[in-house]
């Protein structure tokens, strides 16, 4: 007796999401059909119900990651491997859309660690800074953090010694309250050669499935041409957008 048409689908579906990069990256509707042996129309239906239920999700054209719905069940977790390979696609297109260098950032101990940047090909570039770590109170990425934090913690942080890295690194704690509630309102937090000189940088905060902060994804440049005649909120909230619908994708419910 043959398999019925039910379990069939239900093969098919799990060679579907067999499939999908564990580590995050976007996987084309061709590369799905190849890897499963199916037909792309078949494949294209398979995902399409997929995505209505929240267990795949389509970024733009590019194709599909797992989704939240699914992430959310079997890997609560955020690893950084993984958040590398899910921000991959969206700091590509941060890079092509502003034209300035994309990174990633996430929090470790009093400290944020870039684990990844994409650099646009420009006449004068910023570092690479990835593997490099600042305090949370010297880049746009650790204000994210600190405006996360409940009021204690923030007192806790706010009351050690500030290293000043630039003549324009914030110390005084009073003024960084005032900016970390800025961001707070906001959603996103501007630095001005806080911790480099003729640096300027912008982050998102992202969360994952309990609301958490566990990363910031970030823009900078020279700080003579960005943000330049650039509108402060509307970058800041372009790069809000970014960070979530990353943040959907690891499983965040907004």
């Amino acid at each position: 007796m043959g398999r019925s048409s039910s379990i069939q689908s239900v093969e098919r579906a799990f060679a579907v999401l067999r499939a999908l990069r564990p580590d995050g990256r976007v996987v084309s509707l061709a590369t799905v059909a190849a890897c499963t042996g199916l037909p792309k129309s078949t494949t294209s239906r398979l995902l399409s119900t997929m995505v209505g239920i929240g267990v795949v999700e389509k970024v733009s054209d590019a194709g599909y990651v797992v989704g939240r719905e699914l992430r959310a069940i079997v890997h609560p977790g955020v690893g950084p491997s993984e958040l590398v390979g899910v921000s991959a696609t969206y700091l590509r297109e941060l890079v092509d859309d502003i034209g300035e260098d994309a990174g990633l950032a996430v929090p470790d101990g009093d400290h944020m660690l870039y684990i990844d940047q994409v650099q646009k090909n420009r006449p004068v570039q910023v570092q690479d800074w990835t593997g490099e770590r600042f305090e949370h109170h010297t880049t746009a990425a650790g204000y994210v953090f600190l405006a996360a934090l409940d009021d204690e913690d923030l007192d806790s942080y706010l009351a050690r010694p500030l290293a000043k890295l630039s003549p324009a690194t914030e110390t005084d704690p009073a003024r960084l309250r005032e900016l970390i509630e800025m961001t707070r309102r906001n959603g996103y937090a501007w630095s001005f050669e806080v911790w480099a000189e003729g640096v300027n940088g912008v982050a998102a905060p992202i969360t994952d499935t309990s609301g958490d902060v566990v990363a910031s994804i970030n823009v900078f440049g020279p700080a003579y041409r960005f943000p330049g005649d650039r509108d402060l909120a509307v970058a800041g909230r372009r790069l809000l957008d970014t960070a979530t619908h990353i943040s959907r994708h690891l499983g965040a419910s907004s």
